[in-house]
């Protein structure tokens, strides 16, 4: 056998497996399950409606303004401009989850977004139903008071 040819076969053998490989990694990016998404900070980055794009101006602010933590016992927490929140939340199959009434603090806020109120950030939380991850960002689904498609977008948040 030509030594060209022997080369080629070992080469074709190790590299195309490879190959595969990689391919079903890549698709498996869509099925994370959601337990990856437990334990961790997420703050808003971006509100996608059907009518704008809300960017969340972090700069602005000393802290993450609208954060969210799932916990892995059913329970979510975390902070809408200076209010602390949680609230029971449900995952079933297909990506599907749903978060129930959301408890929070009443203070004042010193700062809260002009575009996106904190009373928004809650009402959109309370109107999710389906989750999907990809580029280290978590999108949480959702509807505005006019039944329209919202996207919440969020960021991991690194300590």
């Amino acid at each position: 056998m030509n030594v060209n040819i022997k080369k080629s076969v070992i080469i074709t053998l190790f590299l195309v497996p490879a190959i595969f490989s990689f391919a079903e990694d890549k698709a498996a990016d869509n099925n994370i399950p959601f337990s990856k998404v437990q334990r961790l900070d997420w703050s808003l980055r971006k509100v996608k409606t059907k009518s704008a794009v809300i960017i969340i101006d972090r700069a602005r602010a000393q802290r993450e303004t609208y954060s969210i933590r799932f916990q892995d016992n059913g329970m979510l927490r975390g902070r809408g401009a200076d209010n602390i929140f949680f609230a029971p939340y449900n995952i079933s199959a297909n990506n599907s989850l749903s978060i129930r009434k959301i408890a929070n603090t009443y203070m004042a806020p010193i700062f809260e977004m002009e575009n996106f109120t904190e009373h928004e950030y809650f009402r959109h939380l309370e109107r999710v139903y389906r989750w999907e991850i990809g580029d280290l960002n978590l999108k949480l689904y959702t509807y505005d008071e006019n039944k329209e498609e919202a996207v919440l977008e969020f960021t991991l948040i690194y300590k």
